[in-house]
Formats: C-alpha cells, structure tokens, sequence
C-alpha cells in the first residue's frame, strides 16, 4: 500500500470553499439503453431474462474512458462536479445499476444478483457503448461492484478507483451481514434491508425524501448517533431527532440543489426502493463469495486505488481495510483519506479530482 505525496501536494493547494453546489439540471441529460443478458433464480430452476439499463454517455469522442458506478441510495446524478471536470478530458460512461431509476431488475432480488451478475450488466454497457476497456470508479456499493469488476475482468477493467468501500477478498470465510455489523455497528442498517426487504422498501418508500436526505450528510453534519446502527428502521433514529428538534424534516447539508434531490426522489419513486437492496442480501453476497473463492484468483494485478473518508457515519474504512488485509492483495495500490463523510466526491470535488488525476498516470491505457 502506497500514499501519493504528489497528490497530496497537490490537495494541500486545492482551496476548500464554503460547500455551495453549482447548478447541475439532470433531466437535460439523455440517457442511453443497452439490452443486456440476465438469469433470473427465484424459481425452481434459473430462467434468462433481458434487462434494460440506464446510462449517461458523456464526451463519447474522448480516447480514454472512465466507467463510473454509483452507490446507494444513489444515481448516476452523484458523478455531477466530474462530468464538468473529467468529462472534458475523458469519455465518461456513468451507468444505472440495475433496479434503480430507469434499469430494470430481475423479479427476484434475492439471489439474482451477484457481483457476477452486475459485473455483466457494466460490461453489457460497455459493449453497447463500443468500450473495449477503461477506468473503473465506483463510490459505495459502486466500489464492490469495481473490485469485482478488475478480479474478474482485468481485460476491460485497467485501473480500479475507488472511494469508501475497501476490496473485500473471498480468500477467507464468508462474512454474513451479522459478521459485518459486529464488525462494525453503522453496518446494522443492512440487517434491516435484508431481513424482510419489503418492509424496508415501505418504510423508505413512503418517505423517499428522507431516505435520500437522511444519507445525504457531509463532515459537519450532526447525525443521530443510532442512525445507520438501528436494525428495526432505517428512518426511525432521524425522525427522533427531528421531534427533539423541533423540526419538521432532516436537514439539507447543502451538499447537492434541491433540483438534485428533487430528481432522485423522483428517479427512486419510479420503481420504488426495493429492488434498490439487492446488493445487501446475503444469498446475492453468498454466490458472490461462492464464486471469487471456487475460482481462486483474489489478487487485482491493475493499478488500484482507494480513498477513504475520515468522517463516515458508517465505519471507519481505513481500519476496516486493514482489518481485511485488503491491501495484501493489490499489487499496484495506492491510498489516501479526505476528511468528509460518505460522499467524497460530491463533498470534496476539487480534490478528488486532484488525487485521481495524480493517479491516473500509473495506468496503462489500450494502444500506449
């Protein structure tokens, strides 16, 4: 594991201004659909189905190509500041998961949807858009989907940029939803994602506002201190908060407009949250990890690099990734932390940009 004191060099002279997000009008942005192969498993045998998915292409002209996978609860819209900044350099192609906004799901959530599985539909996309290879930058659930994406397919993934979420090795045991909010208590929200989705689904569908907000946090933001650690409610610890408060809703941290926000409660009101959670159920991460460690091959040989923040709600992610020993299996690695909460790349974009344009120069592009 190596630090960039370029990078930091170059941060140290990024100035951070008073958080005030620039105008960014999503529904101006025409998204494109790939048909991509899927395997629905819910039944009494696994069935193919066709999905259509989501994506937003922008500078397609551009030689170099950065595909980008967003988290949850998350969109496309979360890659805002660098489709300004990286869009004018690179060819971004910034897909939809499946199940959120405009992509379709397979009927079952359950066990439908492994990294494999979503693996597949990113480079479905990529063959839609004509992208042989590229860049891999993923922000949350995005940077499992990325790790698993260079494990498995380091020919179209040539670089691994990630942000939060460390690479998760299948060389040990699995590590069930209980092992992972022991580990540690901000991961107790998936237990309630995963032990009756529906229910989970209800209670966010009808306040999907909050939902968003209530993740929607930066550095300074005063978060309940049960949120995210409840495992009955996902919603319950801000609402307690807003009573205490006397107030009628949980506050806007500013980090994205309210035309933002608006879009994605809109985008999330499409489909509704559930087939949002496929990523948090055990049997997807079961056959995810079943897989990875049948096949034997949990060292990522491309250029790597994670950036954590200091001041997530969920988990301190340096000490988790120590904890995993991820860093033992990435070969060409690189690291950094930035002191935000969850969203660093929303909340710190000057210096996300500096750190990966620092970075960048280690990776080998097609016809270099």
């Amino acid at each position: 594991m190596k630090f960039l004191p370029a990078a930091v060099a170059l941060v140290a002279g990024v100035a951070s201004a008073t958080l005030a997000p620039r105008a960014f009008h999503p529904s101006q942005y025409k998204k494109s659909f790939a048909t991509c192969k899927a395997v629905d498993r819910g039944g009494d045998a696994p069935v193919d189905v066709n999905l259509k998915l989501a994506y937003v292409d922008i500078n397609p002209t551009a030689q170099k190509t950065i595909v980008m996978v967003h988290g949850w609860p998350s969109l496309w819209t979360t890659y805002r500041h660098q489709i300004d900044t990286l869009g004018k350099d690179y060819r971004l192609i910034i897909v939809e998961l499946r199940g959120f906004g405009d992509s379709e799901h397979p009927d079952d959530l359950i066990s439908s949807n492994s990294m494999l599985d979503v693996v597949g539909d990113i480079t479905c996309i990529m063959d839609h858009a004509n992208v042989q290879a590229g860049i891999c930058m993923g922000n949350d659930f995005g940077a499992q989907v990325c790790w698993s994406a260079g494990r498995a397919r380091p020919d179209r993934f040539i670089g691994i940029f990630n942000e939060v979420v460390p690479y998760v090795p299948s060389s040990t045991e699995f590590i069930s939803n209980e092992a992972l909010a022991s580990l540690a208590p901000g991961f107790g929200y998936q237990i309630f994602l995963s032990k009756d989705p529906k229910v989970a689904a209800a209670e966010l569908d009808s306040d999907p506002r909050s939902a968003i907000r209530s993740c929607a946090q930066v550095a300074n933001s005063t978060v309940p201190s049960d949120f995210l650690v409840d495992r009955e409610s996902f919603l319950n610890a801000w609402y307690k908060a807003n009573e205490e408060a006397g107030r009628d809703e949980i506050p806007f941290s500013g980090i994205m407009t309210k035309e933002v926000e608006d879009y994605m409660v809109a985008s999330y009101q499409k489909q509704g949250f559930y087939n949002t959670f496929n990523g948090y159920q055990e049997p997807n991460r079961k056959l995810t990890w079943e897989f990875e460690h049948n096949q034997g091959n949990f060292t990522i040989p491309q250029p790597t690099f994670a950036l954590y923040p200091t001041k997530d709600p969920v988990a301190d992610w340096a000490a988790v990734a120590e904890q995993l020993g991820s860093a033992h299996y990435l070969t060409n690695h690189y690291t950094a932390t930035l002191e935000t909460a969850h969203w660093v790349h929303e909340e710190k974009p000057a210096e996300f940009d500096a750190i990966f344009r620092e970075w960048v120069g280690n990776v080998t592009w097609p016809g270099n």
